[in-house]
């Protein structure tokens, strides 16, 4: 089977398709702490203004066309199902912006267009919410797969949480169709965010030159050869029943239990991915908004919020794979996380590369935009994977030496993902 995913598709048939929608409104009922966020909603409106038109200026046309179309969906998205992110979006946008000028790894990398695209990666990949079309791997829709493991087969930990919410939920009496459409709105709500943790690394970058001078995020600092710190420790103490707890006891198969969690490793990538902050931000923003007591989806609510923060953790955990052992990506035990790794590593294309050039007065300098992916393919033939990626022939050097990291660290032997997981045999990353 082939799929071809690019910007023009998105636009034709994906940004107004009313599967991008929420299907299942996840805050239905807010209420908020008006201590940690004080601003009216006029007030952060007239904010996001101000912003959008500072964008403007620098971007300029082309690319600030894609940005504001990507904003709008996901802001608009978040209205619904994760109110907290408008208050965010002022630094995510700036940050947003920084990265794409910036010149770490020879390319810049934006997230305001990339994770409304990854959205629209999950959608197509997922046939748009239904179950009998979609990406195929052995004639089987990803989307079957993933129900079958959810109901079936490996995912019993997720279904034992939502007893913990939720013990009258009909899901829990495997209703196929209802848990089709929450896992189709978590896996779109976890795309649109996944990234969430990248500022984080800003301020982990100045913590660095920081640390021996002041106590800046002194209570996280990471301590090589010394004990957990204390602050961390309590933390895993008091949520490590939650979801994003369990990569780091193999998601409890082989009878091990949250007493197996390495703190240590947790500390580490809390500072060395933003996979691991992003799902810690996304449960503690969205836990200042909480359902009227007696919403009848209260329960299911908070189930979903933990899923996707399960899968924001998951989505950058390769290094802990890689040097630990801990949180390969596995089908079986954990298709939401799997499927929004893939998407993610699909959404190349049409991501922008800024180039700066002096004016030649030497008082400032000018900035353009160019899109080295094009498109990305996915095939699957006899169980063998394949992405076709097609870039512009000047960066095709540039893109080429990070595709061959991607090819080791994910798909080889050994790799990120379990490919005999979800029934491939090899998955190979071609550049054409």
């Amino acid at each position: 089977m082939n799929m071809e995913f690019t910007y023009q598709d998105f636009l034709d048939n994906y940004y107004d398709n009313p599967s991008l929608k929420p299907t299942i409104p996840l805050e239905p009922q807010r209420c908020i702490d008006r201590g940690k966020f004080p601003e009216s909603e006029e007030a952060i409106n007239k904010k996001i203004e101000t912003t959008k038109n500072a964008l403007e200026q620098r971007m300029g046309g082309e690319y600030f066309s894609k940005y504001d179309r990507a904003r709008t969906l996901s802001l608009g998205y978040a209205s619904t199902v994760f109110p907290a992110y408008s208050m965010l979006y002022l630094d995510i946008a700036c940050e947003d912006w920084l990265s794409l000028v910036d010149f770490h790894k020879g390319f810049g990398r934006d997230h305001s267009v990339h994770q409304p695209l990854t959205a629209y990666i999950v959608s197509k990949l997922l046939g748009e919410g239904k179950e009998d079309v979609g990406f195929e791997i052995g004639g089987e829709t990803l989307m079957k797969k993933a129900l079958d493991a959810i109901i079936d087969a490996g995912c019993q930990y997720l279904r034992d949480r939502l007893a913990f919410y939720d013990p009258a939920s009909p899901l829990l009496q495997g209703n196929r169709d209802l848990w089709r459409i929450v896992f189709y709105q978590t896996a779109i709500i976890t795309a649109m965010y996944h990234d969430l943790g990248y500022p984080w690394q800003f301020i982990e970058r100045m913590h660095d030159f920081l640390k021996d001078d002041i106590l800046l995020c002194g209570r996280l600092k990471y301590d090589e050869e010394g004990a957990v710190n204390p602050i961390v420790s309590n933390y895993i103490v008091a949520h490590k029943d939650e979801l994003m707890f369990r990569p780091f006891y193999d998601y409890g198969k082989g009878g091990r239990t949250t007493a197996h969690i390495n703190e240590k490793v947790f500390e580490k990538y809390l500072h060395e991915s933003h996979g691991l902050p992003g799902a810690l931000a996304y449960w503690a923003y969205n836990a200042e908004y909480h359902t009227d007591a007696g919403e009848r989806t209260a329960g299911l609510i908070k189930f979903c919020q933990e899923w996707t923060s399960l899968a924001i953790l998951m989505h950058d955990m390769q290094k802990a794979y890689d040097k630990h052992g801990f949180a390969r990506l596995d089908f079986k035990s954990d298709p939401l996380s799997f499927i929004i790794a893939l998407a993610d590593t699909l959404e190349d294309f049409n991501r922008p590369n800024a180039t700066i050039n002096a004016d030649g007065t030497g008082r400032g300098c000018q900035i353009t935009y160019s899109f080295p992916s094009l498109s990305v393919e996915l095939i699957e033939n006899g169980g063998a994977g394949m992405l076709k990626f097609a870039v512009v022939e000047e960066e095709r050097a540039n893109q080429e030496k990070y595709k061959r990291n991607d090819q080791r660290n994910l798909f080889d032997e050994g790799g990120y993902f379990d490919l005999a997981s979800v029934g491939l045999t090899s998955m190979t990353i071609d550049i054409r």
